[in-house]
Order: structure tokens, then C-alpha cells, then sequence
């Protein structure tokens, strides 16, 4: 019987020791970070003793898994929102708007058209269009630096994700060491690699798992691994191999790299990437289309007048070159394909990636792809069994907005691969060409006159040029109208004319005309002229008027006020002024934003609900722990008087026997 108590007694005594012990860990743990409640469990022994059968961790796995996808959401919301709002601080400040370099420029240009014979205000014009070309620099300068600062940030995050996947992969090894050699479960381990696990979470989202050994694994949300046993892989990122200029992130497995799935990446380096993909590589491209647009529109409306020189006006920017990079799998070994924008066609150009194929022997294919990915419905096969190069031996499709240079088809080989995009970067490569402020063409290359014995009071005026190409319109290099091109409109009745040439010979002729404009549009020659003209009033049978070059001098501003109304046209895309456009993205940026702003307060309330939930299952409390300790002690003292009273038993037993 005394036996039997001691042995009770002093099972409670050690079970009691055990739970005081770690009781006193608890609260002296009380606020350290990762740290998960403990409990000692006991059983009963058929002796009637009490065994102490584990201590373990006070844990729920799905609310730490909740705990890791709120942290992972709101480092994702927190990091987005302190990179762009920076850079709605950046395009929102107006002494950087694009729009007030779009102003002066533009009002510089009305000002020159008040007075075309002013050297001066030709100058101020040039030394306008040259700050808004500088400014396009400024601008695709500072939305590079965002997109810098957060490649150099993702490379740093990078850098401690992976050392953190290094530690999780190490502690498996010594959890695995500690528990295979006692009985006892490594907690302060398992609570320090829970801990790395929330870390983990704040650079990606990640799903934790835990093998049949009991140790951790880690995949990013795509399933793709970060940590596998003892073994960490690498996350890193690296240059797109189609596309240097971009980034991809591969998981690198020792000894070959696999592309990481980036879509819901989450936390910051999610946020990081995507900033970059989603607002610097979108912005430097609408960037890049709005100064295309500007300097596409305003050389082909040069090209269209006459310079202070009376010379036909040429490019007055120059447009960058646009990028080609030929695919890694491609056999062939053409090294000098050139793609351009082609002339007047900017409002077709997409903001995405291009990809041009060799498909069949003569025929290569080009694809657009969107700023996702996404193969668009654009396309364009280029058949060079029937496309003709220009002179300069590009093929232009202006379906799509470029002109291609091959080269010699020698050196393609079928289904070789090339990427490019214009207007990746292109607001950086955009820079004025003309010389001066006498390169601005002001003036029409076409005057007309009226004969001095017409009937009526009508006059005839230039309503358009389209074309001063002397190949193929009615102007020559040698200052004069082609002989075979509209010469004269005469009308043989009060609704009808003749359009005649250089020789008096009649080219067309109209009969009941319900109006007098764009005569050469009604008798079907202004395309092929290249011009068109317009009667002001009612004319009289017997009206002649007359075209030739030059009769206008140089105090005319015809093709002056068109330059300066590109600022009202819808140049970009086609569906937006350039105001306009520039307006947008800077709305779109503070749109985003305050988006934003409001996700990331709502991640945190969820996060710290979340973490709440775990605290109110694995934090400490004093409170409790102070009864728990009060108790145990109870526990201990009674457990002693059990020995106590064991010894007075046997004691009484052995003065019996004596």
C-alpha cells in the first residue's frame, strides 16, 4: 500500500513539476513573436498514477494558413500602393504635366501663324517643339526610375525570401535530428518555423504543408515549390530571353530553371512585379504612343507645305529605332531586320508586343499580342509574292502601324521567330530633326487664282493637300504642277465644270453639281493629285480658275494652321488628343491609387482579425496561466502530502511488524 503511494505521490509530483515548468515557460514567453502557447497533457497509469504524455504546442493549422494568406494580401496591397502612389506624385505634379509642354508648343505654333515671315517667333516655335520633345525624355526618364526602383527592390526581396526558404529547409534537418532522437516534439523550433513561414508569406503567397516526417514544405499559391525537405529551391529573376528589356521570375532548381507562374503572386515581390508590368511598362508604352502619334502626325502635315525656303517641308522628329529580338530557337541567321513605324500610320500601333514569323517560303505572319499576353484578332500575313518594298526596301503594313525590312530572305528559315514593340521606350527615342524654325513648313505648295472676267464673285481656295510625294501626286520637285495634273477648273454652266491640265486637254468633267466643294473629289482626281479645291459661292458658266505652285509667297500659313489644329485632332489610336491621352494615364494612375489605398485598409483590417484569431488559439495569457500556475502548485503540494502520508503508512506498518 505504501508503495502504491509513493508511487502515486511522486508521479504527481513530477506531473506537477512538468506542468509548472511549463506554465513558467509560457508566461515567460509571454511576448515573444511566433511564439505558440504550450500545454503538458497527461493519462492515467493502471497503478492509478498519472503519466505525463506530451507537451506540444497550442495550435490551429488552418487559422495560421489564414494568418499567412491575409499577411501575404496585405504586403501585396501595402507595397503596390507606396509605389504608385509615388508615381501618381510624380505625373499628377503639373509643373511635370505633359500637357503644359503640349501648350506652349502648340501656342507657339498660332503665334507663328500670325506672322509665317517672323524668324523670331520660327525660332520660338522650334525651341518649343524641342522642350516637348525633351519633356517626352523627362517623363519616360521618371517613370523608368519607378520601374528601376522596384526591379532593385524585387532583387532585395528576392534575396531574403530565398534566405528564409534556406532556414525553413535547415530546420527541418534539425527538427528532424531533435525528434527522431526523443520523445519529446520540438516546439521552439516548429514555433520559429512557423514564424519564417509569415515572413515567407509578406514577399509571396504560399501554401504550407507538412510531410509524413512531420517536416515543413513550401509552394508558392501556383503549387510550384520553395521549400522540399531538407532542400530550398531559388527564386530569381531574370531577363525575358524574347524580351531583355523585361524580367520573368524562374525557380531554380540546381541544376535547370523553370518559370515561375507570376499570376497572384501576392505579397510585395506579386505587388512589385506587377507594378512594374501593369503601370511603369504600360505607362513608358502610352508614353512612347503619344509621342509617336505627335511626331508621325506633325512630319506627314509638314511633308504637305513649303519651309521659309519655298522647298517642300520635311520630318520635323525623328522616331526612334524599335527593338528586334530574334527568338532563341530560330535557325536562321538574319542579323539586320529593321521594323519602323510606318509614315502616317501611328494610330494603328498597339500598345502590346508584335511577333513575326516566317510561315511559308515567301510569306511571313505577324501577330499582336496585348499587355497581357493575350494573342489579339490583329494580324497580317506579308505575301512577298505580291507586296512591293518601297524604295527604301521596306514593306509596309499599315494595317498594323509598321513597315518591315528584311533583308535577304536567304538568311530566314522557316518558322524563325521575332518580337518587338514600338513603342516600348519610344518617348525616350523620340527627338527633333528640324535644324531650325525655317524647317516649319507654313505654307500650301499650291496657290490659285481667279480670272479677272468671271461673271460671278466666287472664288476658289485650297480646302486640302494630301500628298506632295512627286511620285505618285501632281507636284513635281521643279517648283511646277506636273503638265498632266489639274491645271484649271472651268464651268461650261452654272452647275457644271471641266477640270483641265497644263495643256488646256480636259482630264474630267461634272455635270449637275449640287455643291462646289472639293471639286477634284467630285471628278475623281484629288487622290491622284494630291489636292483639292472648293468654289466659295454660286459661279457663272464661262468661271475659269486656275492652280499652280507657289503663287501663295511665304507670308501663308494653310499648312501652318493645320500643324497647329494636330492639337485638337484625335491622333492617338485614333481615339484620343494627345491631351487627352496623357490626362488619361495620369487619371488611370490616381484611379489605381486611391484603389489601392483602399484595399491595402481593408487587407489590414482582415489581417489583424486574422491574427487575433491566432493569438485568442496560441498567444499567452497571464491571466490564465496565473490560475493554471496557482493550481499546478496545489496540485504539487497535495501530491507531497500523498508521499507524506505514504511514509507515515509504512512507517506504522514497520513498528507493526516489530
Amino acid at each position: 500500500m505504501g508503495s502504491g503511494l509513493y508511487s502515486i505521490g511522486l508521479s504527481g509530483l513530477q506531473s506537477s513539476s512538468a506542468r509548472i515548468n511549463t506554465t513558467g515557460q509560457n508566461t515567460a514567453n509571454v511576448d515573444t513573436e511566433g511564439y505558440s502557447r504550450q500545454k503538458t497533457t497527461t493519462v492515467s497509469s493502471p497503478t492509478g498514477a498519472v503519466r505525463i504524455q506530451d507537451t506540444s504546442r497550442i495550435v490551429d493549422k488552418f487559422v495560421n494558413d489564414q494568418v499567412r494568406s491575409d499577411t501575404s494580401t496585405h504586403s501585396y496591397y501595402d507595397t503596390y500602393h507606396s509605389m504608385m502612389s509615388a508615381s501618381d506624385g510624380l505625373l499628377g505634379e503639373n509643373s511635370v504635366s505633359l500637357n503644359n509642354y503640349l501648350d506652349k508648343a502648340f501656342k507657339s505654333l498660332h503665334e507663328v501663324n500670325n506672322d509665317p515671315t517672323s524668324s523670331s517667333l520660327r525660332e520660338l516655335a522650334h525651341s518649343n517643339l524641342k522642350g516637348l520633345t525633351e519633356h517626352y525624355h523627362t517623363l519616360s526618364k521618371l517613370v523608368g526610375e519607378q520601374k528601376t526602383i522596384a526591379d532593385k527592390q524585387t532583387q532585395t526581396s528576392l534575396g531574403e525570401l530565398n534566405n528564409l526558404t534556406t532556414q525553413v529547409a535547415h530546420m527541418n534537418s534539425q527538427i528532424l535530428q531533435e525528434e527522431t532522437g526523443s520523445t519529446s516534439p520540438a516546439n521552439e523550433l516548429r514555433d520559429q518555423q512557423e514564424l519564417l513561414a509569415k515572413k515567407i508569406s509578406n514577399y509571396v503567397n504560399v501554401k504550407v504543408q507538412y510531410a509524413d516526417n512531420g517536416v515543413m514544405t513550401v509552394h508558392l499559391g501556383s503549387g510550384q515549390p520553395l521549400v522540399m525537405d531538407q532542400n530550398a529551391t531559388v527564386l530569381k529573376a531574370i531577363p525575358d530571353p524574347n524580351n531583355p528589356s523585361q524580367k520573368k521570375l524562374f525557380i531554380d532548381f540546381g541544376k535547370y530553371d523553370v518559370a515561375a507562374k507570376t499570376e497572384h503572386l501576392g505579397g510585395s515581390i506579386g505587388a512589385l512585379m506587377d507594378y512594374q508590368s501593369e503601370f511603369a511598362e504600360k505607362s513608358d508604352r502610352e508614353l512612347g504612343l503619344n509621342a509617336i502619334s505627335i511626331a508621325d502626325a506633325m512630319n506627314k502635315q509638314n511633308t504637305l507645305g513649303l519651309d521659309a525656303s519655298g522647298a517642300f517641308g520635311k520630318d520635323l522628329f525623328k522616331i526612334g529605332d524599335i527593338k528586334v529580338y530574334g527568338d532563341s530557337a530560330n535557325k536562321g541567321e538574319a542579323d539586320n531586320i529593321a521594323v519602323h513605324v510606318a509614315d502616317g500610320q501611328s494610330a494603328n500601333l498597339a500598345l502590346g508586343n508584335y511577333e513575326l514569323s516566317k510561315t511559308d517560303i515567301n510569306q511571313f505572319t505577324v501577330k499582336v499580342f496585348d499587355l497581357d499576353g493575350k494573342l489579339s484578332q490583329r494580324s497580317a500575313v506579308l505575301d512577298l509574292n505580291s507586296a512591293q518594298p518601297d524604295k527604301n526596301g521596306n514593306y509596309q503594313i499599315d494595317a498594323l502601324g509598321i513597315s518591315v525590312h528584311l533583308g535577304d530572305l536567304k538568311d530566314y528559315e522557316l518558322h524563325d521567330t521575332y518580337r518587338f514593340s514600338p513603342t516600348d521606350g519610344a518617348a525616350s527615342g523620340v527627338s527633333l530633326s528640324a535644324k531650325n524654325g525655317d524647317d516649319i513648313a507654313l505654307s500650301a505648295p499650291l496657290g490659285v487664282k481667279t480670272n479677272p472676267n468671271n461673271l460671278s464673285d466666287a472664288n476658289l481656295s485650297v480646302t486640302s493637300v494630301t500628298n506632295t510625294d512627286p511620285s505618285n501626286s501632281a507636284f513635281s520637285m521643279n517648283g511646277e504642277l506636273y503638265p498632266v495634273a489639274p491645271h484649271s477648273i472651268y464651268f461650261t454652266s452654272d452647275n457644271a465644270y471641266e477640270v483641265r491640265d497644263g495643256q488646256g486637254n480636259v482630264l474630267a468633267s461634272v455635270n449637275d453639281a449640287q455643291d462646289f466643294n472639293d471639286l477634284l473629289g467630285k471628278a475623281g482626281l484629288a487622290e491622284e493629285a494630291g489636292f483639292d479645291v472648293s468654289v466659295s459661292s454660286a459661279p457663272k458658266a464661262g468661271d475659269e480658275f486656275s492652280m499652280s505652285m507657289g503663287d501663295l509667297g511665304p507670308a501663308d500659313n494653310f499648312n501652318g494652321l493645320r500643324l497647329a489644329d494636330l492639337q485638337n485632332q484625335s491622333l492617338v489610336s485614333g481615339k484620343t488628343t494627345l491631351a487627352e491621352s496623357f490626362s488619361d494615364l495620369v487619371t488611370s494612375v490616381g484611379s489605381k491609387s486611391a484603389a489601392l489605398e483602399t484595399n491595402r485598409q481593408s487587407s489590414e483590417v482582415v489581417m489583424n482579425q486574422s491574427v487575433a484569431r491566432r493569438d485568442e488559439v496560441s498567444s499567452v495569457s497571464l491571466d490564465e496561466e496565473a490560475v493554471n500556475l496557482l493550481k499546478y502548485q496545489q496540485s504539487y503540494s497535495a501530491a507531497a502530502q500523498v508521499i507524506t502520508a505514504a511514509r507515515t503508512t509504512f512507517d506504522a506498518l514497520l513498528g507493526a511488524v516489530r
